[in-house]
């Protein structure tokens, strides 16, 4: 699918964002088990915020979306591009998204690989993603809604 410059704005990347935040909240509420589907929510929540970002510092959309689902180099990238001016992350958050990475950008919450792995606790990658995305909403759409209308 090619996409156009035009319409592949940094507020549509970070509406999808949001939106994709809200549904990992809805699956994770209706149950605690469906953990590969919670944590691909997020990170794709995770991953359009940080190239919401991106888009809005002047990054192509070519470039953005040459990254793929490489979450760890999605955040470095991003971290070079002065993302702590607009949201603050601890070695921990660093960390956290690391580790969602792992999985995330191999597709392992997508198809079936056996064999043991390591993940993030959901809760805490749940408040992360809050954070990142309502810390880029006014700087990705120019305005300060909150998130949580996004659902309404």
């Amino acid at each position: 699918m090619k996409l156009d410059p035009a319409r592949s704005t940094p507020a549509g990347y970070w509406r999808f964002s949001a939106e994709y935040f809200l549904a990992a909240q809805a699956v994770q509420a209706k149950s605690h088990k469906l953990l590969a589907p919670t944590l691909q929510l997020y990170g794709q929540a995770l991953e359009l915020a940080l190239k919401a970002f991106l888009l809005k510092r002047g990054v192509t959309l070519a470039q953005v979306e040459g990254m793929r689902h490489r979450l760890a180099d999605i955040l470095k990238f991003s971290r070079n591009r002065r993302l702590g001016t607009e949201v603050k992350l601890t070695a921990n958050d660093i960390a956290l998204i690391n580790l969602l990475s792992e999985n995330y950008a191999k597709h392992r919450f997508r198809y079936i690989v056996t064999g043991s792995t390591r993940v993030p606790e959901p809760r805490y990658i749940a408040a992360l993603c809050e954070r990142v995305i309502a810390g880029l909403e006014r700087y990705c759409t120019g305005y300060l809604w909150g998130i949580s209308r996004r659902g309404a």
